[in-house]
């Protein structure tokens, strides 16, 4: 199993390594894209401004060749532009939308111009005659989208690696299922072996009249591993939920356990004010309970109070399970319900983490640390759905 986890553990390092040079290869690669179009549409925009010069300063303005190559430097690139003189007053316009219902000096265009003076630097245009104007102009809608490519690579990227984290998630989910299925289904015929052995010998030892007291004790033994192996059986396999009285489920359930633990136990009960119904499995239910007052019990060290309270919000049943043993850190609030972790020297740690999947998987509920005080106690809250007649 450490060398499963291991092996998890450095794939789960190599996919994240790699999503990280992917990304930063992307980044790298679409930065260099989009300086390469900034900078060619500026040499359009300059060879333009070029060829306006040359165009007005040629004395033969007929030259219809002269024209043409103008008016295709003109079609050649799609980026707004403003013209102004040295004053700052606007000459022209072009690839401006609405750009012939625009005059020349509405605010609207000089509103404008002040906004596409911050995308690029302008370009001088100097005349023989020293009257000098600018050109500013604004990044194209082809440049624009360009630079939102990124942040769409990344978000593809992000997605992509949500749906490899579910389906690898999915995938340990289902392999740890699989485990405890089998695991659950071997340990039940484990049991079961030598259990019915047992049962035989009890049989024999009453025939042979031994002291009845020993006969009792040894099958109340035999009754418990009678019960654990059915626990067992029914998590490696599908169980059957059954329509359930939650308040005499629960309290048959503490009655089991007062018998089974210490008079220095005090338990208080409190049921729920009407009769409420919830769709479980009775004996992995039980199990649940179980496991929630065992922990309770020795986190009180053998002695003190545990309440039990049912109640309702909406249309779920709460069950919550209080004591006033040790307490919980906050930061172990969710880790109690791993496999594994115990804060007993010699706790298995797997209690709790079985009535998760049992409350969880099987019967659609949820089961969490209400709230908890070192010193003080911890609260554990069951939610299970509401029987309906039509569920």
């Amino acid at each position: 199993m450490i060398k499963t986890n291991s092996n998890i553990n450095f794939l789960r390092l190599v996919l994240i390594i790699g999503l990280i040079i992917s990304v930063f290869t992307i980044l790298f690669n679409t930065n260099n894209i989009i300086e390469y179009t900034k900078n060619q549409e500026r040499k359009k925009i300059e060879l333009w401004a070029m060829a306006q010069k040359n165009f007005i300063e040629n004395k033969n303005l007929e030259d219809d060749l002269g024209e043409l190559a103008f008016m295709v430097l003109t079609k050649s690139f799609e980026n707004p532009i403003i013209q102004v003189d040295s004053n700052g007053k606007i000459l022209s316009h072009k690839n401006i939308y609405n750009e012939e219902s625009i005059e020349i000096d509405s605010i609207k265009l000089k509103e404008f111009l002040k906004k596409i003076s911050l995308e690029n630097d302008p370009i001088e245009i100097k005349f023989s005659n020293s009257i000098n104007q600018k050109l500013y102009y604004g990044n194209s809608s082809t440049y624009n989208k360009i630079k939102l490519y990124p942040f769409a690579l990344l978000l593809v990227a992000l997605l992509f690696s949500l749906i490899v984290f579910n389906y690898y998630k999915s995938s340990v989910s289902s392999f740890n299922n699989k485990v405890w299925a089998s695991f659950a289904k071997e340990t039940a015929h484990q049991i079961g072996t030598p259990l019915s052995s047992l049962m035989g010998w009890a049989t024999i030892l009453k025939e042979e009249k031994v002291d009845s007291n020993i006969i009792v004790e040894i099958e109340k033994d035999i009754e418990r591993l009678n019960t654990i192996t059915k626990r067992f059986s029914e998590i490696g396999s599908p169980p059957e939920l059954l329509k359930e009285n939650i308040n005499e489920v629960i309290n048959n359930s503490i009655n089991y356990l007062k018998k089974r633990n210490s008079d220095l136990i005090k338990f208080k009960y409190t049921p729920h004010n009407h009769i409420i119904y919830s769709k479980i499995n009775k004996t992995l239910f039980e199990w649940v309970i179980e496991n929630i007052v065992k922990n309770s019990i020795d986190s009180m060290g053998g002695t003190g109070n545990i309440s039990i309270k049912i109640g309702n919000i909406d249309n779920e049943i709460q069950i919550v399970f209080r004591d006033k043993g040790k307490g919980i850190p906050e930061k172990n609030y969710k880790k109690i319900f791993e496999s594994g972790f115990s804060s007993k020297k010699k706790g298995w740690g797997l209690g709790l983490s079985l009535s998760k999947r049992i409350i969880s998987l099987y019967h659609g509920g949820k089961i969490f640390v209400k709230d908890s005080k070192i010193g003080e106690g911890t609260a554990i809250e069951i939610r299970l759905p509401v029987f309906k007649e039509s569920s």
